[in-house]
């Protein structure tokens, strides 16, 4: 969360207040007429500094100041009657518990903060004065975060490795076993479930206002599998990893998987060592469309192409080193007829052309030098 100082308030007011209002606000300390805009006025002093607008968006602020410095608990109360109390600490941040109230009373939000910064428990309260988010906070991440609807069913539900607040002991599976917690996006009508030991998410479905699976995760034996469904209930995606640490040495490893709604298998990625090592993909008339090998070697990466027409016969194959083409790069009919080789070398750089018939003859060859031009 960013910091937002504070001081005078007088960026507060004006923010909130839009274009400059006619009326100036009427400000006083210990029963003298202050201007926060001029120092000099409130220079040394200490005391409660009340400002009243009766036109301006801000129309009651209310600040503390300590020898002359805004420093400690302010009120503002704006136009629609929102009121908003927090404190401010010598840097001008605000600092401690921060609270908003809407125009009929009602908490709506309580924040802890730390020279400006989301600390520790944060709420937020839904019109009806029922809790309705719940967060923790720290070093600028959510960690816990557990949302409520008006019956007290959960809506959302995102766990921490440990219990941080006694909310999250039981449904994050804090209390020694597993726990299965159905979640809603209104009162009797559920949008899915997850299960945590230990805070750590084992099992999730996600559904759609139909009822119908649109994707669910599991995590079994050190393996996170997730999948995504079309609505006819057919796979759509599907990827399947080891389960690591993302802080953690290594990198993804696994395959993921994607189909057609027809139920063809479109494309298959085998990773390794956070690395794309094989990809395949298919026609939906079930014909081989790319394989493609990757090879690493310290910095250097070798990869290879071999792309196929509709019918199963090659179209090309082609290599790289590093990302640009390197060494000879062939070209094929849609009747497997070799037509064409390229030979690239540093850079990318075309170096030779061979040009074939259609029965595969040699025609023509041609060098290229660097400028692009032939000989």
């Amino acid at each position: 969360m960013r910091r937002e100082p504070v001081f005078a308030l007088v960026a507060l007011a004006a923010a909130l207040s839009g274009p400059p209002a006619q009326a100036v606000p009427r400000c006083e300390l210990n029963g003298e007429s202050v201007n926060p805009n001029n120092g000099h006025t409130t220079a040394g002093k200490s005391g409660v500094m009340r400002c009243t607008d009766g036109d301006g968006m801000v129309r009651l602020r209310e600040q503390t100041l300590r020898d002359g410095r805004f420093v400690g608990p302010v009120v503002v109360v704006t136009a629609d009657g929102e009121r908003r109390e927090f404190s401010v600490n010598e840097r001008g941040n605000r600092h401690g518990v921060a609270r908003t109230f809407d125009a009929r009373g009602t908490l709506r939000q309580e924040e802890n903060l730390d020279d400006g910064s989301a600390v520790g428990v944060q709420k937020t309260f839904a019109e009806a004065g029922y809790l309705q988010t719940l967060r923790f906070v720290a070093d600028r991440r959510t960690l816990l975060s557990i949302g409520y609807l008006a019956d007290g069913t959960l809506s959302e539900l995102r766990c921490a490795p440990v219990s941080l607040v006694p909310q999250d002991r039981e449904v994050c599976g804090h209390a020694g076993r597993a726990a299965e917690v159905t979640l809603y996006r209104e009162p009797g009508k559920p949008s899915g479930s997850v299960s945590h030991l230990q805070g750590q998410l084992q099992r999730q479905t996600v559904l759609d206002r139909e009822g119908r699976l649109v994707r669910d995760e599991t995590l079994r034996e050190g393996r996170r599998v997730k999948r995504v469904y079309y609505a006819s209930g057919r796979p759509r995606s599907e990827t399947d990893f080891i389960e690591r640490d993302p802080n953690g040495p290594g990198g993804r490893e696994g395959v993921a998987r994607e189909w057609h709604e027809s139920g063809q298998l479109t494309q298959e990625t085998h990773w390794a060592e956070g690395y794309e090592q094989r990809v395949q993909q298919w026609y939906l008339n079930g014909q081989p469309k790319l394989r493609q090998q990757t090879r690493r070697e310290g910095r250097d990466q070798e990869r290879t192409t071999e792309s196929f027409w509709d019918n199963g016969r090659p179209a090309a194959v082609n290599t790289e080193r590093n990302g640009r083409l390197w060494g000879w790069q062939k070209y094929f009919s849609e009747d497997g007829v070799l037509l064409r080789e390229d030979e690239h070398g540093e850079r990318g750089l075309l170096l030779r052309r061979k040009r074939y018939n259609a029965q595969g003859v040699l025609e023509r060859e041609e060098r290229f030098l660097e400028d692009g031009s032939r000989i």
